[in-house]
């Protein structure tokens, strides 16, 4: 929970991705920490953001119903852990989501199209 709302209040400034991508790059150096705020605080500089806002957004009901409304939108497609990918409208089996396998159902998707 701490680190979607994280991703959202760093897209609040416009930088979800870049705070998506620390966040899934370093999961192993904070997953099991007592305390993220100060990891995350710390992202959230790296990348540039107000970090006094940022950590106003972290706890506000704006982030809070962006998690919602985003568990939801996945719960009604079907979506029942991540990761979850979907492509041309069909969940791609977890199994085929390393990455070989996943190029193989890729140019499948690609040599079907007209």
């Amino acid at each position: 929970m701490a680190a979607a709302s994280s991703a959202e209040a760093a897209g609040m400034q416009g930088k979800f991705w870049e705070m998506h991508d620390l966040l899934y790059e370093n999961q192993k150096s904070w997953s099991n920490a007592f305390d993220v705020r100060p990891i995350f605080e710390g992202y959230a500089t790296r990348i540039g953001l107000n970090l006094e806002k940022f950590k106003r957004d972290l706890s506000s009901e704006t982030v809070a119903q962006r998690i919602v409304q985003d568990g939801k939108r996945g719960r009604s497609l079907g979506v029942v852990g991540t990761p979850t990918v979907f492509m041309n409208g069909k969940e791609v089996p977890f199994e085929s989501l390393a990455e070989q396998k996943l190029r193989v159902v890729i140019n499948n998707e690609l040599a079907k199209a007209p």
